[in-house]
């Protein structure tokens, strides 16, 4: 889902009864608006650790270093607010051969009444197209399934038929894809689309139609001295009548043990980063932002803490 406008989803449902408590109010102003033209629903996971684990939106990532590791997150957007999205992902990444890379992801959204849980198995080959550059290519194949529980949504007066059947998609297959150019220096490029296929509620889906989003991911390294080096990078999601979002990150990797980082994400948010290699094989991440959107004005934080632990790991390892 795409949290950056504050609009879980997009679904033309009327409402004929009023809600009770504020937060009601406001999960509403995010679920549903009314009109009589099509809607479209934004679905993706939205984090910001994505360049401590880009697995989760490219599955050319598997096996593209020495580095294996399975990776944790767990998001909790403004802090607060009763209903608020909350994002568990977690990951493996298998470096596989020479050249191959095999990895497992599983997500689970949640906002309010609506719930997106996916899996899914990523496989990709990596090519070396000269003495610096090489091209990745992987593929994804798994299962997703969206609910919307409209029952356990709270109304002051019951009755109203429109919230007395909660929907599902069922458990569909999809699949995704992702290109990915990196360079011996640490400069990357990547695109992908991690879901092809779209969410449909069968009868049920009315005017709704789900958008399916594309990610670039640019990034390098730049060492400072022996002991910094800063690791800028940006990411950009793109979709047909979306608006743009991107975000800008810089991170600072201190003595090989520390990191420190700043975010900002188009319209919605700023961010610090902190990490610590807390054992050779244990990596702690945490990012703390504040909102800058409408809904800043009845919430002020988001949490986001990963846990990574690596293996087959032959040197100190480099945020990337």
């Amino acid at each position: 889902m795409n949290k950056n406008q504050n609009n879980k989803l997009n679904m033309r449902k009327p409402i004929n009864m009023p809600f009770q408590g504020m937060w009601v109010a406001l999960l509403v102003a995010m679920l549903i608006s009314i009109s009589s033209y099509e809607s479209k629903g934004q679905i993706e996971t939205m984090y910001s650790l994505y360049r401590f684990n880009p697995q989760i939106v490219t599955p050319a990532h598997a096996g593209s270093s020495e580095v294996s590791d399975i990776t944790v997150i767990n998001r909790r957007q403004w802090t607060g607010f009763e209903g608020a999205p909350v994002t568990f992902a977690a990951s493996l990444n298998q470096k596989w051969g020479e050249n191959k890379g095999i990895g497992v992801v599983a997500l689970m959204d949640q906002a309010g009444p609506i719930k997106a849980t996916t899996i899914s198995a990523d496989f990709a080959y990596h090519v070396p197209l000269n003495d610096k550059w090489t091209m990745s290519g992987g593929i994804r194949g798994g299962f997703s399934n969206l609910t919307i529980e409209w029952s356990s949504i709270r109304l002051t007066h019951g009755g109203d038929e429109n919230f007395q059947e909660d929907i599902s998609s069922g458990l569909k297959f999809n699949t995704g894809w992702g290109l990915r150019f990196s360079k011996g220096d640490g400069l990357f490029l990547s695109i992908s689309q991690p879901r092809v296929l779209k969410y449909d509620f069968g009868v049920l889906s009315g005017a709704y139609k789900d958008v399916d989003y594309y990610y670039t991911m640019l990034g390098t390294k730049v060492r400072l001295s022996s002991q910094i080096t800063l690791y800028p990078s940006a990411m950009v999601r793109v979709a047909t009548d979306v608006p743009l979002s991107y975000d800008l990150n810089v991170n600072s990797h201190i003595r090989e043990k520390f990191d420190l980082g700043f975010s900002y994400r188009k319209g919605d948010s700023y961010g610090i980063r902190l990490g610590f290699q807390a054992t050779k094989n244990l990596y702690a991440g945490y990012v703390y932002e504040l909102p800058i959107s409408a809904i800043s004005k009845v919430t002020t934080q988001t949490h986001e803490m990963a846990l990574r632990f690596t293996f087959n790991k032959k040197s100190t390892l480099e945020t990337k």
